[in-house]
């Protein structure tokens, strides 16, 4: 006889509905490759990505040889933030230097930038502020575009360094990267030498995204614990010739000397002028992935109507809160009959659209004066009125 599978007595299910909340990524994660032979193996193996929670903590364990300690120093000269670091052995040969910050990948063993490209795999983490101070020549901020596009992280990377401005927008158009944005100067120590330029603006905006957020540019950004320019280029706010203006017309950011030393220049190496703005580029990254990662409690869950109404729910909720704090200007998400016929609801796929306005920086503001006659008037008016206020004087 076949035991009943019955049950004598109340069975209770529990469901639930409603839109999920959806949290931030984490956007001001720094990601670097450095050199220091003397810094402590534990703390840094070499070729290997370790997150730190602080910059400033990180420091103690740095040495003093190579760009590391330098490159930490300068972030916490703007601000304590979490960054993981990829450290790779010192050499004085300039191509040997960097084949091993470019790194490689042989019989599953990562090196320079390539390990770089595993931060998650290995911390849990993931860099969105990707830079390799004092040592980012072209091919290596080519190599490093790749992980930036790959991880929807945002390079600051030198544009250079040469005095001459016209060698300067001729660099540019070597990169068609929304991903990179160019920063043309260095800034010097007491020897002439970088003082660690490109770490500062990783810095900066690490802290730009923890103050404000990543929908403010990192132009006119005041930049911490410097003290000179290497090259004089020439700024002035009414002056479209000057020299800052000319290199941000070539889509490459300078740094100036004015009430402070400061970064200028909003634009990204895309060849979309829709993605010209680093504030677009970044707001498209974090969006997509903010979004995109929030939903894995949803699949595989059955296809009922409750389901995707959680959905639209949960997507409407945090573009709403984006346009509430000024993030986005605006955004709306739907849902496009044409893209779920049938066949797609029965190969188990539905299709949500979502669109947002990225708000852009005040580049330029116009003001126009008109010097005109009109309030001469005003002028004739008053003084007949107190004539005409004056007591006539009698005997």
């Amino acid at each position: 006889m076949t035991t009943a599978a019955r049950h004598h007595g109340v069975t209770t299910k529990e469901f639930t509905k409603g839109a999920r909340a959806i949290s931030d990524i984490a956007s001001s994660i720094i990601g670097i490759v450095a050199t220091a032979d003397d810094a402590d193996d534990k703390q840094f193996p070499l070729n290997t990505p370790v997150f730190h929670t602080s910059a400033y903590r990180a420091l103690a364990s740095a040495g003093e040889k190579g760009t590391l300690a330098k490159s930490l120093d300068a972030i916490c000269d703007q601000a304590d933030a979490q960054i993981i670091v990829v450290r790779v052995p010192h050499a004085d040969d300039a191509e040997e230097q960097r084949n091993h910050i470019i790194g490689s990948a042989t019989g599953g063993v990562y090196t320079g930038i390539k390990a770089l490209r595993r931060a998650r795999a290995v911390t849990g983490y993931t860099p969105k502020i990707l830079g390799v101070p004092m040592l980012d020549s072209q091919s290596v901020i080519a190599e490093l575009a790749g992980v930036a596009q790959e991880t929807r992280a945002f390079i600051y990377a030198s544009a250079g360094n040469n005095p001459d401005i016209s060698a300067v927008a001729n660099y540019r158009k070597n990169f068609g990267q929304r991903e990179i944005m160019l920063i043309d100067n260095q800034f010097i120590d007491d020897k002439g030498e970088d003082d660690a330029t490109i770490a500062r603006i990783l810095g900066a905006r690490a802290k730009l995204d923890t103050q404000i957020g990543w929908h403010k540019t990192i132009s006119n950004t005041v930049i911490n614990g410097v003290s000179q320019l290497k090259l004089p280029r020439s700024f002035d706010l009414l002056d479209d010739k000057c020299d800052a203006n000319t290199l941000n017309n070539a889509d490459v950011t300078t740094l100036i000397r004015e009430n402070g030393f400061r970064t200028w220049g909003n634009r990204t190496c895309s060849e979309d002028p829709m993605m010209a703005f680093e504030s677009t580029v970044r707001s498209a990254q974090i969006i997509q992935e903010t979004i995109a990662s929030s939903f894995l409690w949803a699949m595989d869950k059955p296809m009922h109507p409750s389901l995707l109404e959680d959905i639209i729910m949960g997507i409407n909720a945090k573009l709403s809160e984006y346009v509430y704090k000024g993030m986005l200007l605006g955004a709306r998400v739907f849902v496009d009959a044409n893209k779920n016929q049938a066949t797609n609801v029965q190969a188990g796929q539905f299709t949500f659209g979502y669109e947002f306005t990225a708000v852009p920086p005040l580049e330029n503001l116009v003001l126009e004066q008109y010097v005109s006659d009109t309030f001469f008037v005003n002028l004739t008016n008053k003084v007949v009125s107190f004539a005409n206020s004056l007591k006539a004087t009698t005997i």
